[in-house]
């Protein structure tokens, strides 16, 4: 097997798993769309290549760029360095995003976290703290931390089966442009969400 042959098929298995997870997929964008509906916003976090997802994500929310989509209110918790530092240097790294949770976040909001691989500690206290409060848990995680693999807890758990870190952050950018276009489906198409 070539290497080229090799990239590609490290890729077939994970994509023909994330289109078995449609209708999961689609009852997350369904949760997500009356959470947007009743007033709530989008709160996304990640550690590493996470929290450059968690910014794309924050930013296709706010500024759609398909036009005559409405932005919606997101925010990436993962971008702002004075926040984190602060947090980190009084509470530890691991709180950096709980700690902006039980701050920021209100019941009716929404939580998406990223893990790609490895356990992300951050990502689960945010996680964590986001339940408690009553937000809707998404977490987007590499094979290893699926359900019962150790990973964040949340209502919904999307899990990329790969245990490469690089297929596992392309499937949940396709997941995450997924999330956005279905939501904006409930959302414009409200008889979507019966």
């Amino acid at each position: 097997m070539t290497p080229v042959s090799s990239a590609f098929d490290r890729r077939v298995a994970p994509g023909g798993a994330l289109a078995e997870e449609a209708a999961r997929i689609a009852l997350v964008c369904r949760a997500m769309a009356l959470r947007f509906a009743d007033g709530g916003r989008l709160l996304v976090f990640g550690d590493g290549g996470g929290s450059a997802d968690a910014q794309h994500v924050a930013v296709e929310f706010v500024h759609p760029v398909v036009v005559g989509k409405r932005a919606l209110p997101a925010l990436s918790l993962s971008h702002d360095a004075a926040h984190l530092t602060a947090v980190a240097g009084s509470l530890g790294f691991e709180e950096v995003y709980a700690a902006q949770v039980r701050l920021l976040a209100t019941e009716k909001d929404i939580a998406l976290g990223f893990s790609s691989g490895g356990r992300r500690a951050a990502v689960a206290r945010g996680l964590g703290a986001a339940r408690e409060r009553g937000l809707l848990t998404i977490a987007l995680v590499g094979e290893a931390e699926g359900e019962g693999g150790g990973g964040p807890v949340a209502d919904h758990v999307l899990a990329a089966r790969s245990g490469d870190p690089l297929v596992v952050r392309e499937i949940h950018m396709t997941v995450y442009h997924l999330l956005w276009e279905l939501v904006h489906v409930f959302l414009d198409q409200p008889e979507a969400a019966r």
